[in-house]
């Protein structure tokens, strides 16, 4: 954000054009009515307002608001952008802007406005059962369409629900598809639309899905519609996930429940658990265009012949083992270690290769760090179990790749940022890719990552520990910092122009860098040298501390190019106290404080680091002390002589003294006895 933007939004004024805080303006064209928030159209992690072309009038824009704390889909608003499906809600643009209620920035989306009500307001309302016509022409055939241009463009959209849809309305009817990009990949999405393996996971953690998820989601509209109401009604997320693993998720969401033969085809085929029997966007094309596909029958799950007892149930499935192992950890730790699971598992399932990988995950164990080895055998040994589960330890799961936005809630919230620090440590997400049985390239980067982020989660020093590993794994995610986190930094010069305003606050903290933006720095511009980190450490010296602080900020306004900066140079230059003292000439010092003052004026940390880094002004100051100390030691030597010479003197004089007094005694004894002689002789 440029300084001027910055100044607008500090005294009120941020995108207005007019008086008050009514609307304010996204990337100088789109208007937001702070004041018309749109209650009918809000998600679940964004607020929708009111908002309007400057340059079209006509247009019937929503703006949505997103939550802070919580990054939205940086990654594919650029992709989504040129989509124009009738059936999904177009984005028009998107950006931040400071927003009056909270006088924080935000990230704000821009869509057309859907041209009718929402399909559901809540998952427990009745439909009128639609006509098997009605949902192909309506809703399968436009959502074809709308997954073939998310795919071309390599977009999941992961909110394929009735409360995200909208009827069109009109002779011909129609629904639309809502918005996917104020929250993470799958964040809003209900758990009975999610694949059971999604399902699995916290919302956060459940990481960037593909279109055979959107798919699945798609069978489980078709059902809701075709049957007019939730087929779960009245059952909590455990329980359904717990019946689509006992079951399968065509059985458990479909039941006894009458579903016509026409729907019963797509249903049963896109509700398949296994991703890769699951129906695709070509079948599903092929069903549409009225060719009949032979049914896909579930593979089942390999079962026991004698079930395992586990608290107070019986099991036949590792899944389903796994799936209560998870919320009993006491209990499934004990079963690890006294060799009950093991013996279950080639006896009775009779599966050595599972049996070992199992043993493979308790022997693995001891490698990594964090946490307990406990806690680490028991999430090994769960994705042993079920490897296409998300990674489950200490009453948490994520897939991998949702380890990144789940911390970023975490450390927004506080919550579980202990946990996802040793999840990382203890190498999971590399052992969750050795387990899957179906090798993917796209398994490779992965790997890399977390083996990255495990080594910035090794040091200690500033720019690294577990910030660093947030912003690697959220690459667009703005600093977090408490600093600047109301700011929303994506980019270093914003981050300059944040810190800049903090500095002219009477409430500033005691340093313009904290760890997380240090790590943030780092992660923007890997060009900050090791010798500013170490001098930055906290058992540095104050000197190096604050010569380490106004190199990397020097660099990061280099390259940045954020220009000029005067209250965040006062800011540095008020702290260099300890830079200072070290030249030993007092006019010298004075003379440094007084120009860092006068640069400071320019804005520039460039013309601070010259001052402070001059080399030839530091021999100097060594030289012309050296020549004093020597000075120094030479009037002292001086003065030495000339104080013997004097105690010399002082001794010689005193012993002349002596003599002079012994001979005077002498004679006036002589001179006393010889008076007395010749007194009596008289």
């Amino acid at each position: 954000m440029p300084p001027s933007d910055l100044s607008n939004f500090l005294d009120g004024s941020a995108g207005q054009t007019g008086g008050g805080d009514s609307k304010v303006v996204v990337n100088k064209r789109y208007e937001i009515f702070c004041d018309q928030p749109l209650a009918d159209l809000h998600a679940p992690t964004a607020a929708a307002y009111t908002a309007t072309d400057k340059r079209d009038a006509r247009t019937d824009l929503v703006a949505y608001v997103c939550r802070p704390g919580l990054p939205p889909r940086s990654d594919i608003l650029g992709a989504l952008k040129g989509v124009e499906a009738p059936a999904l809600m177009r984005l028009r643009d998107y950006g931040a802007v400071g927003w009056p209620a909270d006088r924080a920035h935000r990230a704000v989306v821009l869509f057309d406005r859907p041209p009718g009500r929402r399909l559901m307001n809540t998952l427990g309302d009745r439909l009128e059962a639609v006509l098997d016509e009605t949902i192909t022409r309506n809703v399968i055939q436009p959502a074809l369409l709308v997954f073939k241009e998310l795919k071309a463009r390599r977009v999941f959209h992961g909110c394929i629900n009735p409360l995200n849809m909208y009827m069109k309305g009109g002779a011909n009817g129609g629904i639309v598809f809502g918005e996917c990009a104020t929250a993470p990949d799958g964040y809003n999405q209900p758990l009975i639309f999610e694949t059971i393996e999604r399902g699995m996971a916290m919302p956060a953690g459940r990481g960037p899905g593909t279109v055979a998820d959107d798919l699945y989601a798609l069978g489980v509209l078709i059902l809701f519609l075709a049957l007019g109401r939730n087929p779960a009604s009245g059952m909590t997320d455990e329980q359904i996930l717990q019946a689509k693993l006992d079951r399968g998720s065509y059985a458990a969401l479909v039941g006894d429940a009458r579903v016509s033969a026409m729907m019963t085809e797509p249903v049963r085929g896109l509700l398949l658990d296994d991703p890769y029997q699951r129906w695709t966007l070509e079948d599903l094309d092929m069903w549409l265009s009225g060719r009949r596909l032979s049914p896909k029958q579930p593979q089942p799950a390999r079962r026991a012949q004698r079930p395992l007892t586990f608290a107070g149930r019986d099991y036949f499935t590792a899944r389903s083992l796994a799936f209560t192992m998870n919320r009993l950890p006491v209990d499934a730790i004990r079963i690890i270690e006294n060799g009950e699971l093991d013996t279950w598992l080639r006896r009775s399932m009779e599966d050595d290769g599972l049996a070992d990988r199992v043993e493979e995950g308790q022997r693995s164990a001891a490698s990594g760090s964090g946490g307990t080895l406990s806690d680490r055998r028991l999430a090994r040994v769960l994705m042993a179990l079920d490897p296409r589960a998300p990674i489950r330890y200490r009453g948490i799961a994520a897939m991998p790749e949702g380890i990144g936005v789940a911390l970023a809630e975490a450390m927004s919230g506080g919550d579980h940022t202990q946990e996802l620090a040793e999840m990382v440590g203890a190498q999971l997400p590399i052992f969750w890719v050795n387990m899957q049985s179906n090798f993917s390239p796209e398994y490779v980067p992965v790997v890399k990552s977390f083996e990255t982020a495990r080594s910035y989660l090794e040091r200690a020093m500033p720019g690294f520990g577990i910030e660093r590993v947030l912003y690697h794994l959220n690459p667009a995610l703005p600093c977090a910092s408490p600093i600047v986190a109301s700011y929303y930094a994506q980019e270093l010069d914003a981050l300059m122009y944040a810190l800049e305003d903090v500095a002219g606050k009477p409430d500033r903290p005691a340093e313009p860098l904290d760890r997380h933006i240090m790590a943030f720095i780092i992660s923007r511009h890997g060009g900050v040298s090791d010798r500013s980190l170490i001098g930055m450490s906290p058992t540095g010296k104050p000197i190096e501390q604050v010569l380490g602080m106004l190199d990397v900020l020097f660099d990061v306004q280099r390259k940045s190019r954020a220009f000029p900066l005067p209250k965040l140079c006062a800011w540095v230059a008020s702290m260099m106290e300890p830079a200072i003292e070290r030249y030993r000439s007092g006019t010298l010092r004075d003379r440094v404080r007084s120009e860092l003052e006068k640069q400071a004026e320019s804005g520039a940390l460039k013309n601070l680091y010259v001052i402070l880094q001059n080399n030839n002004l530091t021999q100097r100051d060594g030289q012309a002390f050296t020549l004093a100390k020597r000075e120094y030691q030479l009037a002292t030597k001086v003065i030495q002589h000339r104080q013997r010479e004097l105690d010399q003197r002082e001794k010689f004089v005193t012993g002349i003294g002596r003599q002079t007094a012994a001979v005077v005694a002498s004679l006036l004894s002589a001179v006393i006895l010889a008076g007395i002689v010749v007194a009596g002789v008289a």
